[in-house]
């Protein structure tokens, strides 16, 4: 049997890259390796507060588990999600250890006992995967295990997912700002100089009643249309806080290699919530400019990175280079200093610290 095409595991590789990348589909994928025929399994998601939605399902009958509310704490899979640690009944209708709420759904998918286990990364609580089989049986050591190593993969595929989403956002946020500009450059001004002209034209025309009308009227239309373009840059430069802040992040790296001729990149390790209050995210880019300042005026770097995460309420952006470190009498300069004292005004922290492997790491952790 002959190999397949170079261009053909190509095509499949970039094919499997495609799946990773998409929330759904990694769910569905890790679903399906905990189903067969006779279970059903389902993906759970953290909500408003603890309550949780069942995003995915494999192996229904019904229908009626899709869409399905959880409330905190109930059923297995709400207990699961509260406590953080794998859990199963094997008699789910007889088992003294669950709420019961979700008995009619059980009993409607044929479900008789079932397996949860927590979607967990870095800490944060991503959901909840659980297993129903539509037969008696007792779980055992091996099923648990294999349940969780999966719930670990499909939570990091969830993680590099989230990421890609929130990157591919930001870059259709910036081609909007693009728009936006080259619009309001382009036809902003035109529309401005119709209108002008046509106010000059006016005057001059004020003999001609019918002819002074029609330039009034076509002033009007101008005038519309002005307002039209403008809600429409309104529109475009509209975004959620997060979109905003990463957009910004990419920005200041871009002028600082622009400036110093050292790449600087930012890495979004998790989404910045959306709900950051703009004095938060105007403190923290503030105090990232003065640490990007910091390593051009003393870091002697060759590279720089960037990187945004989040653990729980707490937010945390890094600035670290492979510069020459801190020196034994390091003390911190009054930007870096004010900026420091700015972030702690709203709950932050600031650590500035040497790289083990040489550099230096400007840490801001802020409650958002």
């Amino acid at each position: 049997m002959r190999d397949p095409h170079p261009l053909l595991q190509l095509s499949e590789q970039y094919a499997e890259l495609l799946v990773a990348l998409d929330r759904g589909e990694a769910l569905r994928r890790a679903l399906t390796l905990l189903t067969d025929d006779a279970q059903v399994a389902w993906a759970a998601r953290p909500g408003a507060g603890e309550e949780l939605s069942i995003e995915q399902v494999v192996g229904q009958r019904t229908g009626i588990l899709r869409a399905l509310r959880v409330p905190p704490g109930t059923g297995l899979t709400g207990k699961v999600h509260r406590s953080g640690r794998a859990e199963w009944v094997d008699d789910y209708f007889g088992s003294a250890r669950i709420t019961h709420t979700f008995d009619q759904h059980m009993a409607t998918e044929g479900v008789l006992r079932l397996l949860a286990v927590p979607l967990v990364r870095d800490g944060e609580s991503l959901g909840v995967l659980a297993v129903g089989p539509r037969h008696d049986g007792a779980f055992g050591d091996r099923e648990v295990e294999r349940a969780s190593h999966v719930a670990t993969q499909a939570a990091l595929a969830l993680s590099i997912a989230e990421r890609a989403r929130l990157t591919r956002e930001i870059a259709v946020h910036e081609e909007r700002q693009r728009l936006a500009a080259e619009l309001h450059d382009s036809v902003g001004a035109l529309l401005f100089a119709i209108g002008s002209g046509m106010a000059n034209l006016a005057e001059s025309a004020s003999t001609d009643p019918e002819l002074r009308a029609r330039l009034d009227r076509l002033q009007r239309q101008a005038a519309d249309a002005t307002s039209a373009l403008r809600e429409s840059l309104r529109m475009l430069h509209s975004s959620p806080a997060a979109l905003a802040l990463g957009v910004a992040l990419r920005t200041d790296c871009a002028a600082f290699s622009d400036r110093s001729g050292v790449p600087a990149e930012l890495v979004v390790l998790d989404e910045v919530p959306a709900e950051l209050p703009p004095s938060r995210s105007q403190a923290l880019l503030a105090a990232v400019r003065e640490a990007l300042l910091n390593v051009e005026k003393h870091a002697r770097a060759s590279a720089v990175t960037v990187s945004v995460g989040r653990s729980g309420r707490l937010l945390t952006v890094a600035v670290h280079d492979d510069g020459v470190g801190l020196g034994p009498d390091h003390e911190p300069g009054l930007g870096l200093t004010k900026s420091a004292e700015a972030l702690g005004r709203l709950g932050g922290v600031v650590r500035v610290v040497s790289d083990p492997d040489g550099g230096t790491i400007w840490r801001a952790r802020l409650p958002c």
